[in-house]
């Protein structure tokens, strides 16, 4: 019997978001696997049988090597290096079920900083050189929020040959500043990031976000056939049920959280004759030329394309990317403060 997983497959690229080796495991192999500060957090504090954590192990010896690191070089503290650290070992565990990338966060609380971001992501490069020296860096990949800032930290990493997405992107405003700064992905969220953390929120706009990942498909798509060149490919992000993202079939990437993948690995394709599958990419009529050209003359001038992002949605957009930074950023503190705890089992 096909599974709705086994159907979604076939019509879009499945990566799985879940930083949990044992998963991806057993629904895997996957594409890619995409991570960031809340689902490093989540699996670096389970707890096993005996009452300790099941990462125990990987978060002191990430402490040893911060410190071993801290003495070498003055741009991050040793709480953020053994952050770092612990969220590549994570994802080193994952290697053998993914074939394309593995998508590394940067430090959120950096967002507003080109400079500090490009620093952050070569060391995290570095940390998966030190830690897995056989595994190849070109498969590594740094998600950087969309910020104007971030996003110039991606046209200098990608310039370098370091692979970028950019995450936390509400509005095509952002999306046509990653494809101009040469972004390898976009991650558009579906939902904005608190209906994960707060039972019972909903996100009211999230139709409108929908139709935004096949809008943005296109307006790729036309982008690469005028220069030429090479566009980003979506990977539509933070999902909360098997409707939405059957939706968004036919986008190039969705990247499914684990009980989202048991649920479509549960539920028989056969069964599923929702019309609205592949909803996302049948709205092409909505990207005119006259919206192409705005977008490519704001690309270059910041304070333009500041404002734009602020009166996108009347300020929804700007409001979610935000309110995204804020708890990712919070999700940051808390790993930090993991690292500040565990130190003292080190010294």
């Amino acid at each position: 019997m096909t599974s709705l997983l086994e159907e979604l497959r076939g019509l879009s690229t499945v990566d799985c978001d879940t930083l949990d080796a044992d998963v991806a495991r057993a629904i895997g192999p996957f594409a890619d696997c995409t991570s960031n500060q809340a689902i490093a957090y989540g699996e670096l504090t389970k707890v096993g049988g005996d009452g300790k954590p099941v990462h125990r192990q990987l978060i002191l010896e990430s402490i040893e090597v911060a410190h071993w690191m801290f003495g070498k070089q003055s741009d991050a503290s040793l709480e953020e290096l053994a952050v770092e650290l612990m969220m590549v070992g994570l994802s080193i565990r994952i290697i053998p079920e993914t074939r394309g990338f593995l998508h590394v966060q940067t430090n959120p609380k950096l967002a507003y900083s080109t400079q500090k971001t490009i620093r952050n992501a070569e060391r995290i490069i570095s940390h998966f050189k030190h830690l897995a020296p056989d595994f190849d860096p070109k498969r590594i990949c740094i998600k950087i929020p969309s910020t104007w800032e971030g996003i110039q930290a991606c046209r200098e990493l990608e310039r370098r040959g370091i692979a970028t997405l950019a995450t936390t992107l509400f509005c095509i405003e952002q999306a046509a500043l990653a494809a101009e700064a040469g972004c390898r992905y976009v991650a558009p969220y579906v939902n904005e990031l608190r209906v994960h953390f707060e039972p019972g929120y909903m996100d009211a706009n999230k139709g409108a976000a929908i139709i935004l990942c096949g809008v943005l498909q296109e307006f790729f798509s036309r982008i690469s056939k005028q220069t030429n060149s090479r566009t980003p490919e979506v990977v539509a992000a933070s999902l909360t049920s098997i409707d939405e993202i059957m939706q968004l079939a036919g986008i190039r990437h969705i990247t499914i959280s684990p009980p989202l993948l048991a649920q479509l690995e549960n539920t028989p394709a056969a069964g599923w004759t929702d019309a609205t599958v592949g909803l996302a990419t049948r709205f092409s009529d909505y990207v005119s030329d006259i919206s192409l050209a705005e977008l490519g003359s704001i690309v270059h001038d910041e304070a333009r394309w500041r404002m734009a992002v602020t009166r996108s949605e009347n300020g929804l957009s700007e409001s979610k990317l935000v309110q995204a930074l804020n708890i990712f950023a919070d999700m940051q503190d808390r790993l930090e403060g993991l690292v500040r705890e565990a130190n003292v089992l080190v010294r």
